[in-house]
């Protein structure tokens, strides 16, 4: 071998050690998905708490409807923040709300709850913020937006609807939302007359104090002979315990007592059983849904079909 080609060999094989140690040749490495910034859970039966979801999260952030997420067998979630929107029933969450977080895992490192009410919110944040730590999760905001009560065996929706409380909605929305976002830590405080509103409506209505409102739905609702069998209350029951049988709908199963088949049939067509001490509906034409959300939205959110 002449010098010639023995440099021109040298030269070869300098190039290719080059090339093998450059980063083109280097094992490419897939990088890790980026974490969501704010992850928010709802639960909502006449669009009160999605619409509350929806603020809080804005353009960046992941709703997911926890009647859905609920069923998930691998039930892990993590984000830069991670929030719970739900209505107060009987001042404490409801029992699907207690039931995701206890079977879920969560990772963040911010966590907040908002829950949406009618009169009165009373111990809402000491149990959420209670029954949060002993699920493994530490909150670091807990607030509550009054807004039109949905509770129909006491409260009349069309005064609800013309209440000057729900002028102030969109202040409170605000108000909350930057807290969350200068990532505030803030529970809310219990006074004692909070707690006495509370102590005394468990005593005169016996319910049980961790699951109030969780029984058989064939024992709170029913369907009117104004029913169409239109199928509306099938696809809005977060447990999917109404059927259609020979035109008309037919309550059987768990329920959360959220209302909402009865505020969404488009009939007026579901009324509720009175449930003593409970008195009846001041008003049976009177239903509501919040005016921001469509029927769509809570099929999509609630339907187990």
């Amino acid at each position: 071998m002449n010098r010639r080609d023995a440099l021109k060999r040298m030269g070869t094989l300098i190039a290719g050690a080059a090339i093998a140690t450059t980063p083109l040749a280097a094992k490419v490495v897939t990088p890790k998905p980026a974490r969501i910034k704010r992850l928010v859970f709802f639960f909502s039966a006449t669009g009160n708490s999605l619409y509350v979801a929806r603020q809080l999260g804005g353009d960046k952030a992941e709703l997911r409807s926890i009647s859905q997420e609920i069923h998930n067998e691998n039930p892990v979630y993590e984000a830069e923040e991670i929030g719970f929107v739900c209505p107060v029933y009987c001042f404490i969450p409801p029992a699907i709300v207690q039931d995701f977080i206890a079977r879920s895992t969560f990772k963040a490192d911010y966590f907040f709850t908002v829950g949406t009410y009618g009169a009165h919110s009373t111990i809402f944040p000491e149990f959420v913020d209670k029954f949060a730590k002993e699920h493994g999760v530490q909150m670091n905001n807990i607030s509550t937006i009054q807004m039109v009560d949905t509770y129909l065996p006491y409260f009349d929706a069309e005064k609800e609807k013309a209440d000057p409380k729900n002028q102030r909605v969109p202040e409170r929305i605000a108000a909350v939302l930057a807290s969350i976002n200068s990532r505030e830590n803030y529970i809310q405080a219990v006074t004692q007359e909070d707690r006495m509103i509370c102590e005394g409506y468990y005593r005169h209505s016996g319910r049980d104090r961790q699951r109030p409102t969780v029984t058989r739905s064939e024992k709170i609702v029913f369907s009117t002979d104004a029913c169409v069998g239109c199928g509306v209350c099938t696809s809005v029951c977060p447990h999917g315990s109404w059927k259609v049988v020979d035109e008309k709908g037919v309550p059987e199963g768990d329920c959360e007592n959220c209302l909402a088949c009865v505020h969404n049939c488009p009939q007026k067509a579901i009324s509720i059983i009175p449930t003593p001490p409970e008195p009846e509906e001041p008003n049976r034409n009177a239903r509501y849904r919040n005016p921001n959300v469509k029927l769509g939205d809570l099929i999509k959110a609630n339907s187990q079909n």
